[in-house]
């Protein structure tokens, strides 16, 4: 019985069976419930309308969420009937389909909502041109368009009242799962067999972090609409304490305070770094148990022997030190044997103290405040798209090649020979990405998908012959495409290639459009490759200074919140919390930039070389301030207070005033941190201290170096 009950609930408990359920009742009304009810010729238009509507969805409170569904039935209507009223006149059509995409994709400016709900809209007005001329009044599929977004819309709401907190909690188990991958990978660096690929392990380290920040984003997003939505209630503030931890636990985890090549050298004969990595590992698992426990609701229980682990590590590093009193390296351990105690230290209060994150409203006043990236007024809004006015913005260049794309494939599906042409328009708009990166991987994902569909697509006619018997594979593909969308494209694109087939063939125009089907599937990605290759393609726009720029200004700004708590004592204010945030964020656009560079036509080796050992050197100075951070506390020494606050002012004359590197300087500064560091009395805060700062100041030449390098590359 108990196993019964904890299947069910597993059931319940998963987004992705209940998202698959609401997209097989969705499909099923717009085509099984139509057949059956006499209107088999409203399944097309009334199941497009809801395949586009569902592709706007957006996780948001119950008033945002109706509000976009008004958005979308105006927005449907319009665009439709505005197309379907210039088909007669090709010239004006084509310059109307083509500026009013371009458009629409520029409403991405004002945020992931906007950014949806656009893509919907322009891929609504390819879905109209399946219709033209089939209809006796202009206005006809317009409202079937609309009445296929109305039955999404309301099983959308009608989910979201079942189990309104659903994304919340996946979003939230979705962090932590995405840390236990970040200590995962940083386990490795701690294995003596791995002494010739730190590099590359760090660089691994780095990317993972990427993940984790976009999902912290995610998360808080998420919790953000709905603690704007009403007074928060015991959930929202238990989840939302939870986002706090993964927020202490990623800067934790992303600390770094040694230089991984020594460590290797001085105790890869001993068991201490692999009782290090066992317990990073375990603190792994901690994420992974404590996501599933979000996910089904359980309270979080640390296991005893967890604890027994971490004191065996104490008293293993305890016996070395007395063993070796003359060897400091092991200072370093001690360093991060901390760190890893702290971290235990929040999850054993969780697990004891589960009620306190669950208390009133009230007592939780002052951590309510999230950085809201919400549009506040006209002026907000006139400033988030002017600032994408630009070839400079990503955005834009994007939008005029969507512009670019549906010009020539409109024009291109006149011709005689393109008798289904508006697949080419289709598939360039899911090509098309915003970066060439991303494009050239979804190319050879959408062609694949597109003849494995057309030619599986052959039998499923043949030995399908009934409508019933089609309806119910359409049913099916539709809601694999809807899992697979972003798990496997290529998948979801066959899946995609099969449900319109059979839609088609509602028709008669099954087999007719197999083959027309693969030549505007090769022409639609030819079109998107050349709009990301040739129009203001990445390249030409990726400005490795600017990066770099915003990156160290995004760290430092970061360093100096982390030494302004070091002088006043420790806080959680939203402006610490909006400093760390906007210095991981700005990481990953370097990230980004960086990764793409080996994916471009004819890439510079020497460039890609040194970027990538940038970004590895970049991210280390990250987590230097992250493990201070970490361990914030008011320090009352001045001279250690002072020696920071040297270390800052340098960061940012070398880093961002371009200062020539005083190297001897520099040298004098490491001798007298070391001098400090060997005071018997030092605390281990004051002893951390000391170590970052000298680890920011040994691995600044190095960052410099490459940081000229690769501008001078740039320029060339």
């Amino acid at each position: 019985m108990n196993s019964l009950h904890a299947y069910f609930r597993n059931i319940h408990s998963s987004s992705i069976l209940i998202y698959c359920l609401q997209i097989f009742i969705v499909l099923s009304g717009t085509t099984l419930g139509l057949y059956f009810s006499g209107y088999t010729e409203l399944i097309v238009p009334i199941t497009l309308g809801a395949i586009a509507t569902a592709l706007t969805d957006f996780d948001d409170r119950l008033s945002i969420r109706l509000r976009n569904l008004i958005y979308v039935c105006i927005l449907f209507f319009a665009v439709s009937s505005i197309l379907y009223l210039l088909h007669p006149y090709k010239f004006i059509f084509i310059l109307y389909l083509s500026l009013s995409s371009g458009m629409l994709m520029l409403m991405g400016a004002f945020g992931q909502r906007y950014a949806t709900i656009s893509f919907g809209t322009i891929l609504l007005s390819i879905y109209t041109m399946f219709g033209l001329g089939e209809y006796e009044h202009w206005y006809q599929q317009s409202i079937y368009f609309v009445l296929g977004a109305l039955w999404y819309g309301t099983t959308s709401i009608l989910f979201y009242l079942l189990k309104s907190t659903q994304a919340v909690q996946d979003n939230l188990a979705q962090s932590f799962q995405a840390l236990a991958q970040v200590l995962e990978k940083k386990a490795k660096l701690f294995d003596p067999d791995n002494t010739h690929n730190v590099e590359q392990l760090l660089y691994n380290l780095s990317l993972e972090n990427s993940l984790v920040v976009q999902h912290l984003n995610t998360t808080k997003a998420s919790l953000l609409t709905r603690l704007k939505a009403s007074r928060a209630n015991r959930n929202t503030i238990y989840w939302l304490n939870l986002y706090f931890l993964a927020q202490d636990i990623h800067e934790q985890a992303t600390s770094n305070y040694l230089h991984y090549e020594n460590i290797h050298q001085n105790f890869s004969r001993t068991d201490l770094i692999y009782r290090i990595q066992k317990n990073i590992r375990l603190q792994a698992r901690h994420c992974e148990q404590l996501a599933q426990c979000i996910i089904q609701r359980q309270s979080f229980q640390i296991h005893p022997d967890h604890e027994m682990i971490l004191n065996n590590l104490e008293n293993s590093l305890q016996e070395w030190i007395e063993q070796n009193p003359q060897n400091l390296e092991v200072k370093n351990l001690l360093l991060v044997f901390n760190n890893l105690r702290n971290v235990q230290a929040q999850f054993k209060n969780l697990s004891i103290e589960q009620e306190s994150y669950q208390q009133s409203y009230t007592r939780h006043q002052d951590n309510l405040n999230l950085l809201d990236d919400d549009i506040h007024g006209v002026d907000d809004l006139w400033l988030k798209l002017k600032q994408n006015l630009t070839p400079n913005s990503a955005l834009f260049r994007h939008s005029i090649r969507i512009a670019f794309v549906f010009a020539i494939g409109y024009a291109i599906s006149l011709l005689p020979f393109a008798k289904n042409g508006y697949w080419i328009l289709l598939t360039s708009l899911f090509v098309c990405q915003i970066s060439y990166f991303a494009t050239k991987s979804r190319l050879k994902m959408r062609t694949l998908g597109t003849l494995l569909g057309v030619i599986l697509g052959i039998p499923v006619l043949y030995f399908v012959p009934s409508i019933e018997g089609q309806l119910v594979l359409t049913i099916i593909f539709g809601v694999y495409f809807f899992y697979l969308r972003s798990k496997k494209y290529a998948m979801a694109t066959l899946m995609a290639t099969l449900m319109v087939l059979l839609i088609f063939n509602l028709k008669g125009a099954g087999f007719s459009i197999i083959l027309p089907r693969i030549m505007d599937t090769l022409l639609g990605c030819a079109i998107a490759w050349f709009a990301v290759s040739f129009i203001w393609p990445d390249w030409n726009f990726r400005n490795i200074s600017n990066n770099i720029r915003k990156s160290s200004q995004a760290t430092l700004g970061y360093f100096d919140a982390v030494v302004e708590q070091y002088q006043h004592g420790k806080t959680n204010s939203i402006k610490y919390r909006q400093s760390r945030r906007l210095a991981h964020n700005a990481h990953i656009e370097l990230s980004n930039m960086i990764s793409s560079l080996s994916t471009e036509p004819h890439p510079n080796q020497d460039l890609i070389h040194n970027a990538f050992r940038y970004l590895v050197y970049s991210h280390s100075q990250l987590s230097y301030v992250s493990a201070l951070g970490s361990h914030r506390t008011q320090v009352q020494d001045a001279q250690i207070l002072d020696l920071m606050l040297w270390c800052k002012e340098t960061l940012n004359e070398v880093l961002l005033n371009q200062t020539p590197l005083d190297q001897t300087l520099i040298t004098q500064k490491l001798n007298d941190i070391h001098q400090l560091s060997e005071q018997d009395n030092l605390s281990d805060n004051l002893q951390l201290a000391l170590k970052q700062i000298s680890l920011l100041l040994e691995t600044l030449p190095e960052l410099v170096r490459l940081k000229t390098a690769l501008l001078k590359l740039e320029i060339k």
